[in-house]
């Protein structure tokens, strides 16, 4: 409502809406940043090069947060060939889901608090140092160093229907986001093949080498990374914290009113349970670690319902990191646990499907890379699909229900047809499923940020990725953990039995196992070709077993996918031509000249 002062100096005057957010704060924002109807924009907003260099300053920061994720993922048996061999290689992945899961809360939240330009620089300019760092790396882990900064970096960088969605009309939120996906393509789709491509024709060939190879990953990152920076801090001009906090604090105030108790246990909860998901087993301390985390995690909600919002009460209040109240909405958390469960597919698939390619199919080092495409092709094909129904298809809650319905269905039908002869049904299952996962994903991306007023979206959408990243992590962990289990029981109870019959002694057993693993039997002393030739097709049987369990263990995730799918909301109330926030220059104000 526009809040109108009582008094008639012409300080006073000033027209202010008054916002409630979710946590019970009262703000009164300038009226001059709410775009309100897209009818009454001026001519050529959406053709100033204010909001043309914003939209490719977000496409680029996209393409940042792939060449940081997708391209080392798919290498990190050849990375770790080349800078190791190292036990901590798996910390890799896990550094990346941490800096997202911590990032994207606190990028989302402090973003609604003080504005989105100086958080959005802040985490492209964290990505070149983390993209220098990582072409640099001497060893694993300087590279787990630089991929924790990268995934936090990507919380800023991937915030795309938070940085655009508030700029462009709610019924075009998802065909906008939908251009940031697709802009990202070469990479999102054709990186794996890209990083093996650069590690076969750049590299000097000598072990541990600073220049070339799986590094070239790193320099692009820093080059889009530069690029990034420098169109952000040209362009994009958001409102400023003045204009989001008429008459309010002063932003030393509001950092001094920051909720750095929830802040710590957040952060220390997320840590301590990613931690002990990375660890693996049942051994006291990985037992201990995680239920320290978990603790901590139930301890961080209770503290943020009843000491931080206790607090948040009134005008000017502090201010929650994550306010309970956002969940007692069951649109929000329906939106929230699809976008979660889809993910426990797609991060799992990353890094599971070149493992599969490899040892299912006995694909060499660049037949992997475009085979693992269909991971991200398929996610890609999605996501396009979604963005658009949800804007121009109705009923959006029957699509979301239908592509969760296929993804579970598909994923848990991989079971029945790998093999060694089973590559094409693998490869047309793994791109449906991928697909309809792909659509899940951008119903959620663009749906929650339409279920809150611009003065929330950021924490809306921050907290639902950090779940969602949690949720990949925890996926990732468990269809390791059930990979590896069976294929160790596998291959003791198999493998060996078989090479002992072909003629390989005993003594040699433990080399064997464990060049199946990273399938090298060069090391296998008395492994002749005839007792190759056998352990070969045994280690196959192996993974193939081994990958029907992990695929039965998505069918649970699949039926709640199913299940909350069931509660998302129909969009199409929401799809109005009101344009939540306008930006700030002269420019994109009066628009281009006719």
């Amino acid at each position: 409502m526009d809040y109108a002062p009582k008094d008639t100096t012409s300080e006073r005057a000033e027209r202010v809406v008054e916002k409630t957010h979710i946590d019970g704060t009262v703000d009164y924002v300038s009226a001059d940043v709410i775009g309100g109807d897209v009818e009454n924009l001026p001519a050529g907003y959406f053709r100033s090069p204010q909001f043309i260099g914003t939209v490719v300053a977000t496409c680029t920061a996209s393409i940042c947060a792939y060449l940081s994720w997708v391209m080392p993922a798919n290498t990190l048996s050849l990375i770790d060939a080349d800078l190791g061999p190292s036990n901590d290689i798996g910390w890799v992945g896990t550094a990346y889901l941490l800096g997202n899961g911590i990032g994207f809360l606190l990028v989302g939240r402090l973003s609604d608090i003080f504005g989105r330009r100086w958080m959005v620089l802040a985490c492209n300019s964290l990505s070149i140092v983390g993209c220098v760092l990582g072409a640099a790396a001497p060893s694993v882990g300087a590279l787990i160093a630089a991929t924790l900064l990268n995934g936090f970096a990507a919380a800023g960088q991937l915030s795309h229907q938070v940085i655009l969605g508030e700029l462009v009309p709610n019924r075009l939120r998802g065909p906008i986001v939908t251009l940031v996906f697709l802009s990202s393509l070469p990479f999102a789709v054709f990186g794996p093949a890209i990083a093996r491509l650069f590690i076969l024709n750049t590299s000097s060939g000598q072990k541990g080498s600073r220049v070339g190879g799986w590094r070239w990953s790193f320099y692009l990152g820093i080059i889009f990374s530069v690029v990034t920076v420098v169109l952000y801090a040209v362009f994009y001009r958001p409102p400023r914290y003045e204009q989001l906090h008429v008459r309010g604090r002063t932003q030393w105030a509001q950092v001094r009113a920051l909720d750095f108790g929830g802040l710590f246990l957040f952060c220390a909860g997320t840590t301590l349970f990613l931690v002990g998901l990375s660890w693996g087993g049942t051994t006291a301390p990985v037992l201990a670690t995680l239920i320290v985390g978990i603790v901590v995690l139930v301890a961080f909600g209770f503290y943020e319902q009843y000491v931080a919002g206790a607090r948040d009460a009134g005008e000017h209040g502090n201010s929650a990191i994550m306010p309970p109240r956002i969940f007692r909405n069951i649109e929000y958390v329906a939106v929230v646990m699809i976008a979660a469960l889809s993910a426990m597919v797609y991060f799992s698939m990353t890094v599971l499907w070149p493992t599969l390619i490899t040892h299912v199919f006995g694909a060499g080092v660049l037949d992997v890379g475009w085979q693992s495409s269909v991971v991200g092709g398929g996610v890609l094909l999605g996501q396009t699909i979604g963005g658009l129904t949800i804007s121009f298809v109705p009923r959006v809650k029957l699509q979301t229900v239908a592509a969760s319905v296929c993804a579970a269905a598909f994923i848990a039908s991989l079971a029945g047809v790998v093999g060694p002869e089973g590559h094409t049904g693998v490869t047309v299952l793994g791109v449906f499923a991928t697909v309809a996962v792909g659509i899940v994903d951008n119903i959620a991306f663009p749906g929650v940020t339409l279920l809150f007023d611009a003065c929330d979206s950021g924490l809306a959408a921050g907290a639902l990725a950090s779940i969602r990243s949690m949720g990949g992590a925890v996926a990732q962990a468990l269809y390791v953990s059930v990979l590896n289990t069976r294929l160790a029981g596998h291959l003791a109870a198999d493998v060996g039995p078989a090479a002992v019959r072909a003629g390989l002694p005993e003594t040699s057993l433990p080399a064997l196992f464990a060049g199946a693993k990273v399938d090298d039997f060069s090391g296998v002393p008395g492994a002749t070709r005839a007792v190759l030739d056998v352990v070969e097709a045994v280690v196959r049987d192996s993974y193939v077993a081994s990958f029907r369990v992990v695929f039965y263990a998505t069918i649970p995730f699949g039926a709640l996918l199913v299940g909350f799918a069931c509660l998302v909301p129909d969009m199409d109330k929401y799809l109005t031509g009101n344009v939540a926030r306008r930006l700030q220059n002269k420019d994109a104000e009066r628009g281009t000249s006719q």
